[in-house]
């Protein structure tokens, strides 16, 4: 079995710091899709997944608290803007189009939560990273069952506009958020009493 190393001291702070802006961006994208959602019962679902978003929040902070670094509560600069103006665009139709626009989102950020809990980490933050990225599959698997029973599933046009665009709004975010991770990382290096 080959000798796994997890990430530690700055590193690992900025990963985690870099997980909960995905999160803080994610809280305001249900905000408006909240805001703009003409069914309760679709409503009642999604404040039920942005608690999921709030508790990964205090998670996080946690962990990077607990490892010396100093929790940022913020949304990612720029993209977090973008995934913003991605969800208010939705907004701008009927249930069906804020929930494109939320899928779009969405499934960035389960893509990543999936990525970073594939990862090898220390038992805490992997037990963290992993309920995180099970709940991400859980609230995909709910709105791709929602948009195919509105008629925007896999193979109708709007479904495949929407996966196109979401194939491309993930790979742009995760390429910008790369790079602000290493610059967190940079950061908390020099930062007097950062994380070692």
């Amino acid at each position: 079995m080959a000798d796994e190393t997890f990430p530690t001291g700055a590193e690992l702070v900025a990963e985690l710091n870099d997980l909960l802006a995905l999160d803080h961006d994610a809280v305001q994208a249900y905000s408006l899709a909240i805001g703009r959602i003409s069914s309760a019962e679709y409503r009642e679902t999604l404040a039920g997944f942005r608690a999921d978003h709030q508790r990964h929040i205090e998670r996080l902070a946690q962990l990077i608290r607990d490892r010396g670094g100093v929790p940022l509560q913020l949304p990612h600069i720029p993209t977090g803007v973008f995934k913003a103006a991605v969800q208010a665009l939705g907004t701008l139709g009927d249930d069906r189009a804020t929930l494109l626009a939320f899928k779009t989102n969405e499934g960035q950020v389960r893509d990543k939560y999936r990525r970073h809990a594939d990862r090898p980490h220390d038992t805490a933050v992997s037990v963290v990273l992993r309920g995180a990225a099970a709940d991400e599959e859980r609230h995909y698997a709910w709105v791709e069952e929602v948009v195919e029973h509105l008629g925007a599933g896999p193979g109708t046009l709007v479904g495949t506009a929407q996966q196109a665009a979401q194939a491309v709004h993930g790979r742009t975010a995760d390429a910008i958020e790369s790079a602000g991770r290493r610059v967190a990382e940079t950061v908390e290096q020099l930062r007097p009493g950062g994380a070692e």
